[in-house]
């Protein structure tokens, strides 16, 4: 597991065969583009799963602000969240919502219970097959422009998808089964119950 952003980086760019760095702030190229890459990156990789580790629930308030044309109500996200996985009103699920501009749009009144994604910075909170994870991505996006080599980078893309993969499936394990939901009536009367 890693400590620190620094360590992350420096393990991948140790994979791309560069010297380590002891600083976001270095004068260095590599140092430059970690610097530059790192927030995108895991953003990113938090946002392509729903890492145990990195969960949270909240209650939202609706806002006074119009929510617009389709929907009745607008919700604003916690500054943390990278990515909505449910949200409930009154105990049940609602059916019919969308994330636009840092909102939850709906047509419930609230306040609605979200679980989400939320943004980690410090690395000390990460699993450690997720920090795997993000150093494979880092290495694949750093590729390139450390390398200028297009067979190496996709080569690091392969690697950070197998490491996803894995990483997901260990996760998964983490948490009780999802149930599956409920035949529609349409489906029951296909199957002919």
């Amino acid at each position: 597991m890693a400590t620190s952003v620094i360590e992350i980086c420096n393990n991948a760019l140790n994979d791309l065969g560069e010297e380590a760095i002891a600083s976001l702030a270095d004068n260095t190229k590599a140092a430059r583009l970690c610097n530059q890459r790192w927030p995108a990156v895991r953003d990113a990789v938090l946002r392509a799963h729903p890492w145990n580790c990195a969960l949270a629930q909240a209650e939202l308030a609706a806002s006074a602000a119009p929510a617009g044309w389709q929907y009745g109500s607008a919700f604003p996200l916690p500054a943390d969240c990278l990515r909505v996985l449910s949200v409930c009103c009154g105990g049940a699920d609602v059916r019919a919502w969308e994330v636009q501009a840092a909102r939850i749009l709906c047509d419930e009144t609230g306040p609605l219970q979200v679980l989400y994604v939320r943004r980690i910075d410090d690395p000390r909170l990460f699993d450690p097959l997720l920090c795997e994870t993000l150093t494979a991505r880092l290495s694949a996006t750093l590729a390139y422009p450390i390398t200028a080599s297009t067979a190496l980078a996709q080569s690091f893309w392969a690697a950070y998808a197998d490491k996803l993969r894995e990483a997901r499936g260990v996760d998964a394990r983490e948490a009780s089964p999802i149930a599956a939901p409920a035949p529609t009536s349409w489906l029951t009367a296909k199957m002919g119950g």
